[in-house]
């Protein structure tokens, strides 16, 4: 009678424990949920907000360099002798006039024996102008030798009457802050140069092959991104500029 007794007790007391447990995991379940729920919640106004901030950042930069967007995503379409040129330029520079945008200058910035240079497009206003340009003349001699074709969708205006396509590519920033380092005695091994503008295709392909040419590696930081250009010909943006 005793044992039926303790078990019987035995018995109610683990019903209990089970009650007991069931509770506390309901109580549980029920607080992870709302926990759950305020995760999401934060979660979602966080995104929100990242998107809010994302497409703002988007519509301001597209209103401010629409046309130099265009300019880069069509050019590269059209090639430089096609009759659509020209109505290209003109309804391009209608649209930056609707915009109310004005051409940024490219500028260009190199430290040589320890003084910062800065050069404009088509600048001669270096004391060594002279040697900057006779070595930019000696690189398209040695590099149009070697198969190279400058690519003349780059330019984005008339030619000049004393203009040639070479002439104008070899007058950029970037390409006159490469020569004045190259003049250099002795030789550099490595060049840097900031530029504030995104690198024309032509340059970066120039840069490329003065790199393996003059086994002299490149840095360029421009508006996009920074290009290290290695002495094996390759840049470190695998030509995704």
């Amino acid at each position: 009678m005793n044992i039926i007794v303790y078990f019987l007790r035995q018995l109610k007391k683990q019903t209990f424990d089970l009650n007991y447990f069931a509770r506390h995991q309901l109580i549980f379940n029920e607080v992870f949920m709302k926990f759950e729920r305020i995760r999401m919640k934060i979660n979602y106004l966080n995104d929100l907000l990242i998107y809010n901030k994302t497409q703002k950042m988007i519509y301001d930069y597209q209103t401010s360099n629409m046309a130099s967007c265009v300019i880069d995503i069509l050019f590269s379409k059209i090639d430089s002798t096609s009759n659509e040129r020209e109505k290209l330029l003109d309804e391009i520079r209608s649209y930056r006039k609707q915009l109310g945008s004005k051409n940024v200058i490219g500028k260009s910035l190199t430290v040589v024996n320890g003084e910062i240079v800065q050069f404009v497009v088509n600048d001669r206003s270096h004391p060594q102008s002279a040697e900057i340009y006779a070595e930019l003349n000696r690189l398209t001699i040695k590099l149009l030798e070697d198969g190279y074709i400058f690519d003349p969708r780059w330019i984005s205006r008339k030619l000049r009457k004393d203009e040639t396509i070479i002439s104008v590519l070899c007058s950029h920033s970037e390409k006159l802050a490469l020569a004045l380092n190259l003049i250099q005695k002795p030789s550099p091994s490595f060049i840097q140069i900031t530029n504030n503008l995104r690198l024309c295709g032509d340059c970066h392909e120039f840069m490329k092959r003065v790199a393996k040419l003059r086994q002299c590696e490149i840095v360029i930081r421009d508006a996009n991104r920074i290009h290290r250009f290695k002495t094996n010909g390759e840049c470190s943006c695998k030509d995704h500029f």
